[in-house]
C-alpha cells in the first residue's frame, strides 16, 4: 500500500496531543508514551503526510500551516471513530445523534422535542448542526448526520426527502411602511423596493428568486445576509424589506414589524426530514425522526405554529 493511502492513527492521536498541549512531555503523559515512542509515532505520521506538521523550534509547539489545515479534520474523525466504537460495544445505551436543522426551525420546534427524547433516551447524546441548507446537504452527502429537518429541493438520488408541512412566505417590514396595513402584496410590488437578502445558495433565496422571476421583478437587493434571523434584525433596522417563510417570523412578531402575506404567485416552502438511503440509523436517531415526524406532519401538535404566525401578523396590521 502506498504511504499516502496508509491511515496512521497512533501518529494522528499523538499529533492530536501535541497540538492540543503544545508540549511533547504534556502530549506523551496524556498518551502514555514515553517521549521517545511519541516522536517516533509523529515521524511516521511526517512520513506518510509528506510534510512537517509542527514547528519544533519554537515553545510551546506550534503547528505548521499543513498541520492547521490537518488538525480540525483529525479531531474530528478520530472523535466520530471513538463515538462510532462506543455505539458498537454498547449498541442500546449513550446512543450519540447528530442531525442537521436550519436555524429557525431548530429555534422554534426541535427544544419539545429534545426533551421527549431524553426522557426516552437518557443516556443518547444529541448533536444538532445548525446550518444552511448548502451545508447540510454537503453534511448529508459525506454521511455525517444521522438525518435533517430542512427545507426540501432537488434532493441527489442519495437522500431521502419527507414531507412535513408547507408553509407561505410573507413581506416582512416596518409597522411604518406602507405596504404594512395591505392584507396582502403581489411579488410585482417590490420592483421599487430595497431587499434584505438571504445567501444566494440558500434554498430560501433560490425560492424568492423563481418568485421574482415569475413576476418578471428585478429585486432591488440591498444588503445580503446568511441566516433569516439577521434578515428580521435587517429589516428592524430600517435596512430594507425581507421575502421570509412563517416559521422564520419571530413569535410574537415585535410591535415595529409587520408581515404580509406575498402573492401571485403564492409561494410556499416545503420543510420535512432528509436522511441518506444508505445510512443505518441507531433506535435513538430512527425515535428522534419519528418524534419529529409525529409533531410536525399535519395534525401534529405544532401544525398550528404558522397559523400561530398569521394571527400574529394580522395582529401588527
Amino acid at each position: 500500500m502506498p504511504a499516502a493511502m496508509y491511515l496512521d492513527l497512533p501518529g494522528l492521536e499523538a499529533f492530536i496531543a501535541v497540538a492540543e498541549l503544545g508540549s511533547f512531555r504534556r502530549a506523551a503523559s496524556r498518551l502514555g508514551l514515553s517521549q521517545p515512542a511519541l516522536t517516533r509515532r509523529l515521524q511516521r505520521l511526517e512520513a506518510v503526510t509528506g510534510t512537517e506538521l509542527l514547528d519544533r523550534r519554537t515553545q510551546p509547539i506550534r503547528l505548521t500551516a499543513a498541520g492547521t489545515a490537518l488538525l480540525p479534520e483529525a479531531q474530528d474523525a478520530i472523535g466520530r471513530l471513538r463515538e462510532a466504537m462506543r455505539r458498537a460495544v454498547d449498541p442500546d445505551r449513550g446512543q450519540r445523534v447528530e442531525i442537521g436543522c436550519l436555524p429557525t426551525l431548530a429555534v422554534r420546534h426541535l427544544g419539545p422535542l429534545l426533551v421527549a427524547h431524553q426522557r426516552r433516551w437518557p443516556g443518547s447524546e444529541v448533536v444538532v448542526h445548525e446550518s444552511s441548507a448548502t451545508e447540510i446537504r454537503a453534511m448529508l452527502d459525506a454521511n455525517r448526520v444521522d438525518f435533517a429537518l430542512a427545507a426540501i429541493g432537488a434532493e441527489r438520488w442519495n437522500v431521502t426527502p419527507t414531507l412535513l408541512f408547507e408553509e407561505p412566505f410573507f413581506l416582512v417590514m416596518p409597522a411604518a411602511h406602507h405596504l404594512a396595513q395591505r392584507d396582502s402584496v403581489a411579488w410585482a410590488e417590490l420592483k421599487e423596493e430595497p431587499v434584505v437578502s438571504t445567501h444566494a445558495l440558500s434554498e430560501n433565496r433560490r425560492l424568492v428568486d423563481g418568485a421574482l422571476d415569475a413576476a418578471r421583478v428585478h429585486a432591488a437587493w440591498r444588503v445580503e445576509v446568511r441566516h433569516l434571523a439577521t434578515a428580521v434584525a435587517m429589516v428592524a433596522a430600517g435596512v430594507g424589506l425581507a421575502a421570509l417563510p412563517a416559521s422564520a417570523l419571530p413569535e410574537p412578531l415585535p410591535q415595529v414589524l409587520a408581515a404580509v402575506r406575498l402573492v401571485r404567485p403564492a409561494l410556499t416552502r416545503r420543510v420535512g426530514l432528509l436522511s441518506p438511503r444508505e445510512r443505518h440509523l441507531s433506535p435513538a436517531a430512527r425515535h428522534l425522526m419519528s418524534e419529529i415526524a409525529a409533531r410536525l406532519r399535519p395534525g401534529g401538535p405544532a401544525e398550528a405554529s404558522p397559523r400561530r404566525a398569521l394571527r400574529s401578523a394580522a395582529r401588527t396590521r
